[in-house]
């Protein structure tokens, strides 16, 4: 990327730069880490100034901006510099980061599936992938829309072209579409459907590129109608980790929380995963000394109920009595509303 945080990032020039002693240099404190070819020095502060230009015999000039070094190759604006041109050391197109806990480093070349992509947590999701590890692999995309063309048209109107991406945008500059199109693939299809309404072959072939699924789809609604919450928030889901045991390659199938989750859980909330059948109803009941008949809570029973109670009511009533079920429903198990129970 143009700009290269040295906190983040371990450089190896072949010489140090040398800093004249009147450029009023700044002391921040954190550590730089630059290896030479048979040694390597360890640095407890970081000389920084805004703005200030330090020449040295390690290749192109560098800016250090409040901490932050920028390649300017052959005198050319943040802009203009292309990713391809960062090759500060060794025969890798990108900088090397520290490891962490080895996310990145994970990521790369690794190909995608992800859903709710024009959500707003799964496009800032793509952002950061594509800022952090542009050479990741194919980002497939799923979109519900008429045709290939709806899908394309959404993908470029709600992620590529939207203001999320600027810091892509001035990154590769004119190339930034084409850029983005090289990566992400939309796929027309709809999570509520069993084969998630994928078309002719496409199913294969994402089965066969896909590393990892990213399941961000959701109907947030918080009165949403019984039958349609749990067609796109528990049937989906079910879908999706249907067609991830076709994925031959999967390494991770990461599934999106719904928010406010803990319902009317009170006091300090521990994370613990939930059993088949229980519910937060259930955990207050078993605080509780007076018995009651305990809610256990059948999934299988409440798609039944869903669908039974959609075919018994008719016209305009339909509506209203799908939510009032939904929310009826939600508050029996310990949960304010139908988008946090399903």
């Amino acid at each position: 990327m143009a700009a290269l945080f040295l906190n983040s990032f371990s450089l190896a020039p072949n010489k140090f730069i040398r800093v004249s002693d009147n450029t009023g240099w700044k002391r921040r404190k954190f550590f730089m880490h630059c290896q030479g070819s048979s040694n390597s020095v360890k640095s407890s502060s970081v000389l920084t100034e805004r703005s200030a230009v330090v020449n040295g015999d390690c290749g192109p000039a560098a800016l250090m901006d409040s901490g932050n070094l920028v390649f300017s190759p052959n005198g050319k604006s943040q802009a203009e510099i292309a990713v391809k041109n960062l090759v500060p050391y060794g025969s890798s197109p990108f900088v090397e980061l520290q490891d962490g806990i080895g996310i990145v480093k994970f990521l790369r070349g690794k190909g995608f599936f992800i859903t709710g992509a024009t959500g707003f947590l799964a496009k800032v999701l793509i952002e950061k992938i594509l800022r952090t590890m542009p050479d990741v692999g194919k980002i497939f995309v799923l979109i519900k829309a008429k045709n290939e063309e709806a899908a394309m048209e959404r993908l470029k109107n709600e992620i590529i072209n939207t203001d999320l991406f600027k810091c892509l945008q001035e990154t590769y500059g004119k190339a930034y579409q084409n850029f983005m199109l090289s990566k992400l693939v939309p796929v027309v299809g709809d999570l509520s459907e069993y084969d998630l309404g994928l078309q002719g072959d496409l199913a294969d072939v994402i089965a066969e590129e896909v590393d990892i699924i990213v399941n961000s789809a959701a109907n947030t609604t918080f009165d949403e109608r019984y039958d349609v919450a749990i067609d796109i928030n528990t049937r989906g889901p079910c879908h999706l980790m249907g067609f991830a045991k076709k994925c031959k390659n999967l390494k991770l199938f990461l599934q999106v929380s719904t928010a406010y989750v803990n319902g009317q859980r009170q006091g300090r909330i521990m994370e613990k995963p939930f059993c088949i059948g229980d519910s937060i109803a259930m955990e207050n009941l078993i605080s509780e000394t007076a018995t009651r008949s305990t809610p256990i809570l059948d999934i299988e029973n409440e798609l039944r109920l869903a669908l039974n109670s959609d075919e018994a009511s008719e016209g305009a009533e339909v509506v209203q009595k799908m939510k009032e079920l939904g929310l009826q429903r939600a508050k029996r198990y310990g949960w304010q509303d139908t988008y946090v129970f399903y």
